[in-house]
């Protein structure tokens, strides 16, 4: 029987892991090379990818050896023969919101007095202490503080809390770029240094005044470090995998599922993230298979979206700030197609941030660090980056409706999921016309009024994606590419959309659509589905000096 007490979710403590026989994937052998060095580190990842469970993992290493370690790697391959340390750790997500009259300065100082109180030091906070750094010179001058091991969960944690408040903000950055700039001054008195966190705020003092840190959030070497590799997830998790199999079978009352097609099916849900310049490691979000492990008869469900991973604070409080600021709506429009590749270099993905109020604070780089975007492949130079699998391509979809619309998913399914099943179920492709109107006026004239073509058909393949439609552009056949590709558990749809700057020719082009569809078979299909082609046309004229624009979709038939 399947024992799912030991699937580690919610679980970051290393010493929980050990004390409760948790299933722990082991990548102590990264652990003991990192840990080897002396020098600061630091690593960005996204939220729900492991961060806290490897620092729980050095500080268990560095403060009670090797004891909790017997049958890992880092023991049977005679990894480790370092003494014990004193550790100092630090988790400022903890202290990310203010609560009541304290200030974040009071937050941190009091968490710092309680960590070195956890390591064994007397409390020394009093009120002639006013900053963290005034803490840390305090306590060096002690003479028995040497060789401390320090780690830092979610450093940035503090400052995403307050993006929008140029005060606060400030205020948080001097205060943690004093800290820094302090560590470093005592760099002789630590072991061992490393600093985890969603974002790098490059250049605003705090990691410029600590600029002996090694970012290794591109190192190849340490592209696995957090995550789950295809390796992994089979290794530690055949059990449950089997068991999946099993649970999806009986819960559709047929054999659908072998254990080769749930890996598959898995890869396309939760899969493709690479983290490294060299697109040498491809991992899974753990969060998201773990839960689906816990409960398989659920199938693929979004979990980073459902329990809040997909809309980390660095992203909601950076949109909710500077859109329309620094992000047009416009630009949002590009990022419809859920397809897209874009190259870029790492340069581009970790940029260096002057100030918040920067006019190049960059989007793209945010989307990348909350977890929307990983390296789809490399060349030398360049790095391609996209969307990862199929669960972020849903969340995308939810953020970019959202902030195009105003609405979010429970309000557009309340509007339109019952409307469009039903066209679709009696052949109504007038009502089915009328719906995709109003699914267009829903999005502003600032953002329609850029569309180009393809833009108008990706509108359509996200809105029916987030209603539960399985959706795709671009289905490549041997003669030819459909536009987009949506499906029900009766029928496949194969559109073909003609955008037309005149409304009066609408019939022309409707005839064109229903020829090429005739022409290149789009209606020939290996599938046990009724196929349903359709041609659509859709008038966008500008305005002129007698009209106002016209942007709609003007016909929809079917193709006989």
């Amino acid at each position: 029987m399947i024992d799912y007490s030991k699937l580690p979710l919610s679980i970051t403590s290393f010493s929980e892991f050990a004390a409760n026989s948790m299933i722990y994937v082991d990548k102590t052998d990264l652990v003991a090379n990192l840990a080897r060095f002396r020098n600061p580190f630091f690593l960005s990842r996204p939220r729900r990818f492991g961060k806290s469970t490897l620092v729980s993992t050095f500080h268990e290493l560095f403060l009670n050896g090797l004891d909790k370690f017997q049958g890992l790697k880092i023991v049977t391959d005679n990894l480790w023969n370092d003494k014990t340390y004193k550790v100092i750790h630090l988790d400022l997500s903890k202290i990310k919101e203010q609560s009541g009259d304290v200030t974040f300065n009071e937050s941190f100082l009091q968490q710092l007095d309680d960590a070195f109180s956890h390591s064994g030091y007397e409390k020394i906070l009093n009120e002639e202490i006013k900053t963290p750094a005034r803490y840390l010179d305090i306590r060096f001058s002690q003479k028995d503080i040497d060789s401390l091991v320090l780690l830092i969960d979610e450093y940035d944690a503090p400052l995403t809390a307050v993006m929008g408040d140029k005060e606060e903000f400030e205020l948080r950055r001097r205060v943690l770029s004093n800290f820094f700039s302090t560590i470093k001054a005592y760099s002789g008195k630590f072991r061992f240094i490393f600093i985890t966190g969603v974002t790098r705020y490059s250049n605003t003092s705090i990691f410029s005044a600590f600029n002996n840190i090694e970012d290794i959030s591109f190192n190849p070497t340490y592209g696995a470090i957090v995550g789950y590799t295809q390796e992994e997830l089979e290794h530690y998790f055949k059990d449950y995998l089997e068991n999946a199999v099993t649970e999806l079978n009986e819960d559709l009352g047929e054999d659908k599922y072998t254990y080769n097609s749930l890996i598959e099916a898995l890869k396309l849900n939760y899969d493709g993230y690479s983290f490294d310049r060299r697109c040498r490691h491809h991992v899974y979000n753990p969060w998201s298979i773990l839960n689906f492990l816990k409960n398989p008869q659920e199938g693929f469900l979004p979990y980073w979206l459902t329990t809040g991973g997909a809309k980390p604070s660095l992203l909601v409080n950076y949109l909710n700030t500077f859109i329309d600021k620094k992000v047009k709506k416009t630009e949002l429009v590009d990022y419809l197609n859920l397809e897209f590749i874009k190259r870029t270099n790492i340069a581009a993905l970790s940029p260096t941030i002057t100030s918040i109020e920067d006019e190049n604070f960059p989007f793209f780089a945010i989307l990348y660090q909350a977890g929307y975007f990983t390296i789809k492949k490399t060349e030398p130079d360049f790095l391609f980056v996209g969307l990862p699998n199929k669960e972020v391509k849903k969340a995308f979809a939810e953020l970019v409706i959202e902030k195009l619309t105003n609405k979010d998913t429970i309000a557009v399914n309340d509007v339109y999921k019952d409307r469009i099943a039903d066209a679709l179920a009696h052949k109504d492709f007038t009502a089915l016309k009328d719906e995709f109107n109003k699914i267009l006026n829903e999005f502003s004239y600032e953002s329609v009024v850029s569309f180009k073509e393809y833009a108008f058909r990706d509108v359509y393949k996200v809105m029916l994606q987030l209603l539960g439609y399985n959706t795709y552009t671009e289905y490549q056949t041997a003669l030819c590419r459909s536009d987009l590709c949506f499906e029900d558990d009766r029928r496949l749809y194969i559109c073909e959309f003609k955008v037309i700057s005149r409304a009066d020719n609408v019939q022309e082009k409707l005839a064109k659509a229903k020829e090429q569809i005739k022409e290149k078979r789009y209606g020939l299909r290996i599938t046990d589905k009724e196929v349903i082609t359709l041609a659509i046309v859709i008038v966008n004229e500008n305005a002129s000096d007698k009209q106002k624009p016209m942007r709609e979709v003007a016909a929809i038939e079917i193709v006989k």
